[in-house]
């Protein structure tokens, strides 16, 4: 199952966006921004969305600092098997690769989880 969601979660790591506008010559583009990571403690799996954070960068290297909105992948009853939550944690990139280190405070169980993963920029 996780293996599953894994192959999901990834199929939208390499989404973006460009449209070209003849009449004018311009060059109109939308793309998304941000980050995609895929994460994991061994026991769940987390499909984050990089959120607002601290970043610093220089040349092909940045790390940050951020929020990161997520849904979590865990068979928990009666929990429903995707629920959202909202994470902290550390990315170090190079290019268009990231390495995270994601932690999630579960308020059920009054404790913080801290996953690894791994995901791509989106966007330029």
């Amino acid at each position: 199952m996780i293996v599953r969601i894994l192959l999901f979660a990834f199929s939208f790591l390499f989404l973006s966006v460009e449209q070209v506008s003849a009449q004018k010559k311009e060059v109109v583009s939308a793309s998304i921004t941000g980050a995609a990571i895929v994460s994991t403690d061994g026991k769940s799996v987390f499909f984050n969305m990089g959120g607002p954070g601290i970043k610093v960068a220089k040349k092909d290297w940045m790390a940050s600092i951020n929020l990161l909105p997520s849904l979590r992948f865990f068979e928990d009853n009666p929990r429903p098997f995707v629920t959202p939550i909202l994470g902290t944690g550390v990315c170090i990139g190079y290019k268009r690769f990231i390495l995270a280190v994601p932690f999630y405070y579960l308020s059920a169980k009054a404790e913080w989880i801290v996953t690894a993963g791994i995901g791509v920029k989106l966007g330029k």
